[in-house]
């Protein structure tokens, strides 16, 4: 589906909404939106699920180079994060989704670290150099790092060819008050209790 729309920043009336069903191998039909406007250059895409999910925390242990290949399928309400490498990708009110690998996020991360640094103190730049030194050396020599996913609507996924490599399970109570987005999820929970 296509549609134009207005969008008031640039009250440009070039801005193309398209959505396309999907059907992801063992994920489900997913939906991706995208959203452009061919004035501005604004671009926002997201994924979701047309399948009932529950809040959802994945993970999967990255020990070798073909680990590097695990697809990610992360919606706009996940968080995704690296604890060896001190990285945190949260949800923010205009988060995008997207479909990649985890060499894909190591490239998203160091970006984004890269784009930091380029204004920062002398002390933050040293720090930030040992870690983009650190996701260098996993994504061409030797990967060991956890990738944590964790979604409170359930609309991402960790997908291996080797299922034995990811963990999943639901997101407790708790870890959905602490979870960006997780009040939604558990006001749903609520609701469908009763």
């Amino acid at each position: 589906m296509t549609s134009g729309i207005r969008r008031p920043s640039c009250d440009s009336d070039h801005v193309v909404i398209s959505q396309t069903e999907y059907n992801m191998e063992h994920f489900g039909t997913v939906l991706f939106n995208t959203t452009k406007c061919s004035k501005c250059g604004y671009r926002h895409t997201d994924v979701l699920s047309l399948e009932k999910r529950e809040p959802i925390r994945i993970q999967a242990k990255i020990n070798s180079l073909a680990d590097l290949d695990i697809k990610v399928i992360k919606s706009g309400t996940a968080t995704i994060s690296i604890p060896e490498f001190g990285a945190t990708i949260t949800p923010g009110p205009n988060s995008e989704g997207f479909v990649t690998n985890v060499e894909g996020v190591l490239s998203r991360v160091e970006d984004a670290l890269t784009f930091m640094l380029s204004s920062a103190d002398a002390e933050h730049v040293k720090l930030g150099q040992k870690i983009l030194d650190k996701i260098c050396n996993a994504r061409n020599a030797e990967p060991r790092f956890i990738m944590i996913l964790e979604d409170p609507l359930g609309n991402s996924s960790l997908v291996a060819s080797d299922p034995s490599k990811i963990e999943k399970r639901r997101l407790t109570k708790d870890e959905l008050k602490e979870i960006r987005f997780g009040q939604y999820a558990s006001a749903t929970s609520e609701v469908a209790s009763y």
